[in-house]
C-alpha cells in the first residue's frame, strides 16, 4: 500500500499572499489544501488527519491564533505554523497562549524558512501521532490492569519478606492457561 502524503492546510484571508504559500511548497512531498476561509480550514482539521496548519495570524473571520487554538482542540497533533506581518510580543504571546504554536514566521517570509519550518512541523506531526498510540497503549494497559484486579483482587500486588525469591517464567501465556485465566493470550500485547 503506497504511504499517503501528508496533509497541509493554508489559510490566509489575502488570496495573493495564500497562492505564493502554495506555489512556495507546491514541490514538497505534501497534499497542499488552501482556503481563504478559517471556518472551512477547521473543518477540514475536524474531518481529516492534517499534518500542519499553515495560517495567517491577521484574518476578518478570526484570528489565526483563533483558529490554531480551535484547532488544537479538535486535533491536538496539527502542528500549527503562524504567518503575520505584526511582529509584536501580544501577537506572539496570543499565539502560544491560543494555539500553542509550532512556529511564527514574518511577512513576507523566505521560501527556503517556509520549506524548512512545514517540513520540521510534518516530522513533530509525526512524532505526537506515535506519542499517541503510546497513550492508547498505556489506556489499554491500565483498563486491562483494572480488570484484572477487579476479577482477581490483589493479582497485582506482590507482598515478600526480604530473603523471599520469585521465579518468574519463561512463558507467561503458558502459565495464565495452567493456571485457569481464561482469555490470556500474546495477542494482549498488541494493539
Amino acid at each position: 500500500m503506497a504511504q499517503k502524503n501528508p496533509v497541509v492546510v493554508c489559510v490566509d484571508d489575502d488570496e495573493a499572499m495564500l497562492s505564493t504559500v502554495v506555489r512556495c511548497l507546491k514541490r514538497e512531498p505534501i497534499e497542499i489544501r488552501s482556503t481563504l476561509s478559517a471556518s472551512e480550514a477547521l473543518s477540514w482539521i475536524a474531518a481529516d488527519d492534517i499534518a500542519v496548519l499553515v495560517s495567517d495570524y491577521e484574518m476578518p473571520e478570526m484570528t489565526g491564533a483563533q483558529l490554531a487554538g480551535h484547532a488544537r482542540r479538535v486535533r491536538p497533533e496539527t502542528v500549527r505554523i503562524l504567518l503575520t506581518g505584526k511582529r509584536t510580543l501580544e501577537t506572539a504571546i496570543d499565539g502560544i497562549n491560543q494555539g500553542e504554536i509550532f512556529r511564527f514566521l514574518n511577512k513576507p517570509f523566505d521560501n527556503e524558512q517556509l520549506r524548512a519550518v512545514v517540513s520540521a512541523g510534518v516530522a513533530r506531526n509525526k512524532e505526537l501521532l506515535e506519542m499517541s498510540g503510546d497513550r492508547q497503549r498505556r489506556e489499554r494497559r491500565n483498563a486491562l490492569h483494572a480488570a484484572l484486579e477487579t476479577e482477581y483482587p490483589g493479582i497485582s500486588r506482590v507482598s515478600r519478606g526480604p530473603n523471599d525469591v520469585y521465579q518468574v517464567t519463561d512463558d507467561p501465556w503458558a502459565e495464565a492457561a495452567r493456571l485457569g485465566l481464561i482469555g490470556f493470550t500474546p495477542g494482549l500485547e498488541t494493539p
